[in-house]
């Protein structure tokens, strides 16, 4: 019999060659889709699975518990980890690892600047798996300045020179010993550090002071512990461990978090989402499912051309499970050839894929168990959805009808078809209206005015925090293309400091946290923060530079407006702030009030902040060049670059690119709806094309005898598309209410967002852009039939 079916399906899929091809390439197109994004999901979990130890190690965070709310910091104290170690034996080992950002490292004439330069315990290769292509695991960084390159930074400085026992210079200051080399790091990684420097090297650079420091979060701790550890138990232990060290009324909270879950479900670091997840694994279950609808659209329609032969083979003593097996069969050959047909898809477009994530998924993957099952599951589950239906459907046929031309069930089936076609509209739509709702926010955020300057705006970054910055400044000024030249420590668009504070006025022992930058005279006019009260930060005034220890030698400050609500204030010039340390104070007097500005993404609302004035130790020298002439400008601080600071590889960006990298996530969403909300309406459209034929077929006797009777072929168009009008407009109402809660529900992630209720047009654009859709599928078979002769449709059957 399955010979015999198999031949059956071979001749159908002939002879009815565009009923095939429709449903071949609905399938496939949909599951080339979830493939994709099978492979999307699959690559995002793969993340650190390459450390064999990732389910044992965590990462040490803080909470700090304050009125305003509960801060988390995936930073900790440098002491904490190495303590913690030594006095609680289920804590096998330890690391530290301390960035110092974008590190100038320097061989003979071969400079670059470095991303991944860190000060790392020796434990660090014990714990992660950073395996050594040269040198001795457990000396490589037993010295003071040992350290270890990964194989592409060897060889950027050594070429097929043996780097071992060879030095480098890092930041002009800080000469390191190559002891070891370890192997390329895998991208599906988010500790990738280029070089790894042994941390005693630290108490030289920083001094002894930083070493013992219990108060200030500077690092990222990490520790190993046994299988099968209680967590809670283990953080009462850290707590109380922690409690020993500092202060009696220090509140903060300890808390661990596992390594391997860090990249999709940490909130302390920007990298996967697991809510992203499944939105896409939502997306790709929709549209694989308005696939498997189409194919159960037609086999359901055309029910009636099948009719006979189910009652011939029931005359004959088939029984109704060999017929359900028929047609599950059936339906599994064109699972079979549409997971074909998708795998060349797929290979076809996984670079695009890559290019739309930022992934490195490669051809091979498809070869992981995990995937392979997961392939065998799709055709097996397609098979199944699509042909479930039409096989119990067809099969319930009684003999008895079919032969004497009467099947009951056909108005059973056209209502269900109806159901399919109103639902795969609805996933469509749904779709688009996400897209749509998507751009409207990012528009909004990349549009909204974030309070300060950010084009034209040229950064240098300044990896030598003793050079003086003023005679660049000063030369950069005679340029007449640059307006301002500014110094900060930290950027506008990434401020993230913290201390907490007091203030004149505070009830009790009330504190608040407030953020803070270190800035230098032309800051705010560089990026044209407005100040709303108060003063700039001025060399007439020498208390600007003074350190406030004590109150009546008060150190100058600028605070936003909302410091100003959050202390309660209505004249705040002349009021005190008081930072605290443990037991010291430093005392704070506000000359000037700016005007709030977004110092972070518009996820997260405006906090209460302050400028200190620093003419020291700037990280960012911030150009404000003119439009014009922009190539001949940056080729002139270039010059003046390699004047002033021959030693030095010149490093610089435009700052506006620093918030395309802020908003990725939200951007390759975008992409993604924009892209599958299109496939959903192409396979959805591939439905709605074969059932209009099949409708223009049914009827071909009707329409020519209301052509004879005088019909126009206007009114037989109507007549022809208004069923599918009235479906589709079924869909918008079913789909814009699921759309608004979805939308609603993401846009609460932003403390600032578009207002849905007033882009409610969105939605009638997009049942007008539906429906439009609809019309240009259906009509081609409409208008066909309708300027059919006649003559030639009475002849029909």
């Amino acid at each position: 019999m399955f010979k015999n079916y198999l031949k059956i399906t071979l001749r159908r899929l002939q002879r009815q060659r565009a009923y095939s091809l429709i449903n071949i390439a609905g399938l496939s197109v949909g599951m080339a889709c979830f493939i994709l994004i099978l492979l999307f999901i699959n690559y995002e979990f793969s993340y650190e699975k390459h450390h064999e130890n990732a389910d044992r190690i965590y990462k040490i965070t803080i909470e700090h518990h304050l009125p305003s709310g509960v801060n988390r910091f995936g930073s900790s104290p440098v002491p904490l980890a190495e303590s913690l170690h030594n006095e609680i034996p289920e804590i096998e080992d330890f690391a530290r690892i301390q960035s110092i950002g974008t590190a100038q490292v320097q061989y003979g004439d071969r400079q670059f600047h470095e991303e991944g330069v860190v000060f790392v315990d020796p434990g660090v290769l014990n714990m992660f798996h950073f395996p050594l292509v040269a040198g001795d695991k457990g000396r490589v960084l037993g010295e003071k300045y040992a350290a270890v390159l990964t194989e592409d930074m060897a060889t950027k400085y050594f070429g097929r020179e043996n780097p071992i026992g060879k030095s480098l210079v890092v930041d002009n200051s800080v000469s390191v010993l190559i002891s070891g080399v370890m192997k390329n790091h895998p991208h599906n990684s988010n500790i990738r550090p280029s070089m790894l420097i042994s941390f005693p090297s630290v108490e030289d650079i920083a001094g002894e002071e930083y070493m013992t420091n219990w108060i200030s979060q500077i690092l990222e701790s990490y520790i190993l512990v046994p299988e099968h550890t209680s967590i809670p138990q283990l953080e009462e232990k850290i707590q109380a461990s922690f409690k020993k060290h500092v202060r009696e009324d220090d509140d903060r909270i300890l808390r661990l978090e596992q390594f391997s879950r860090m990249h999709l479900y940490s909130d302390l670091q920007n990298t996967g989402d697991i809510r992203t997840i499944y939105i896409f694994m939502a997306i790709g279950i929709l549209i694989i499912l308005t696939a498997c609808i189409n194919f159960m659209n037609l086999a359901t329609a055309r029910s009636g051309k099948r009719a006979r032969e189910v009652g011939l083979r029931k005359v004959v003593g088939a029984v109704r499970g060999q017929l359900i097996k028929q047609f599950m069969g059936e339906s599994l050959v064109f699972a079979v050839l549409s997971f074909i047909f998708a795998l060349v898809l797929v290979i076809q477009f996984l670079p695009d894929l890559n290019s739309l994530t930022d992934q490195f998924v490669r051809i091979e993957n498809l070869g992981q168990t995990g995937i392979v099952l997961g392939l065998i599951g799709i055709v097996l589950l397609v098979a199944m959805l699509s042909g479930s239906y039409p096989a119990f459907f067809l099969s319930a046929f009684q003999p008895a009808h079919v032969l004497k031309g009467r099947i009951k069930s056909r108005t059973r089936g056209s209502s269900f078809r109806k159901i399919l076609v109103v639902s795969q509209f609805a996933i469509s739509i749904v779709l688009i209206v996400c897209t749509v709702v998507l751009n409207r926010q990012l528009d909004y955020i990349f549009n909204k005015p974030l309070g300060f300057k950010k084009d034209q705006i040229v950064v240098i970054r300044n990896s030598d925090r003793e050079r003086n910055l003023e005679p660049l400044k000063e030369e950069l000024l005679r340029n007449p293309n640059i307006s301002d030249v500014g110094l900060s420590l930290q950027l506008p668009s990434s401020i993230g400091m913290y201390n907490n504070v007091t203030w004149e006025g505070a009830v009790g022992d009330e504190q608040t946290e407030i953020i803070h930058n270190r800035i230098g005279y032309d800051f705010l006019d560089t990026y044209e923060i407005e100040l709303v009260a108060g003063r700039n930060f001025s060399r007439e005034y020498p208390a600007d530079l003074v350190i406030g220890i004590e109150e009546d030698s008060a150190k100058s400050i600028i605070i936003n407006e909302e410091a100003v609500r959050r202390f309660g204030w209505e004249d705040p010039i002349g009021k005190r702030v008081i930072q605290v340390f443990g037991d010291e104070r430093r005392y704070y007097t506000v000359v000037g009030v700016v005007k709030d500005f977004h110092f972070t993404s518009l996820r997260n609302p405006i906090k209460p902040m302050n400028f200190f004035l620093s003419t020291e130790a700037n990280r960012y020298v911030s150009i404000k060049v003119q439009p014009q002439n922009i190539s001949v400008t940056l080729e002139f601080i270039e010059e003046t670059w390699k004047k002033l600071a021959p030693e030095s590889a010149l490093e610089y960006f435009f700052l506006d690119s620093v918030f395309e990298r802020t908003y990725r996530s939200e951007q390759r969403l975008q992409r993604f709806f924009g892209y599958f909300s299109g496939l959903a309406i192409f396979i959805a459209c591939l439905g709605l094309f074969g059932l209009a034929s099949f409708a223009a077929a049914q009827r071909t006797k009707e329409i020519g005898i209301r052509k004879v009777l005088g019909a126009s072929e206007t009114s037989l168009v109507f007549l022809l598309t208004k069923e599918f009008t009235i479906l589709v407009l079924l869909a918008n109402i079913v789909a814009w209410p699921l759309a608004y809660l979805v939308m609603r529900d993401w846009l609460q992630g932003f403390a600032y967002r578009i207002d849905l209720n007033s882009h409610l047009g969105l939605f009638l654009l997009t049942a007008v852009a539906t429906l439009l859709i609809a019309w240009l599928t259906v009509s081609f078979h409409a208008v066909k039939a309708a300027l059919t002769n006649p003559i030639e449709s009475l002849r029909y059957e």
